[in-house]
């Protein structure tokens, strides 16, 4: 019985471990794709609402004034908001997917904007 509980608690551990080193070793690698990105961020103040403007290696290459994927010219209330957003399509951008925001997206990430 003792020899079944050390076999168990060596499974146990080896499983754990594994685990943490995969979970880590993903966590690395998108965080390392996206400082290896060659896209960049960068949120303007515009006549009292926020902007967001992506570079790619230093060409302006999205400049976004309004929410995306909402109805009517909405602008970005708070800075925060627009660089919640802005950094999702710089993520996106990085791992090559099409940066389309979603209203899923924008409630996710807590995005004020009128539903109309």
């Amino acid at each position: 019985m003792k020899k079944l509980y050390t076999y168990f608690l060596a499974f146990l551990v080896i499983s754990t471990l594994t685990i943490l080193f995969l979970y880590l070793k993903n966590t690395r690698n998108e965080t390392t794709e996206i400082n290896n990105s060659p896209y960049t961020l960068q949120v303007i103040e515009q006549d009292s609402s926020w902007i967001y403007e992506i570079y790619n290696n230093d060409s302006l290459f999205i400049r976004q004034e309004y929410i995306p994927s909402v109805n009517g010219k909405q602008s970005f209330k708070t800075k925060k908001d627009a660089e919640k957003i802005g950094n999702l399509v710089v993520s996106k951008l990085s791992k090559n997917v099409f940066p389309v925001i979603s209203k899923d997206d924008l409630n996710d990430n807590n995005i004020n904007f009128e539903h109309i």
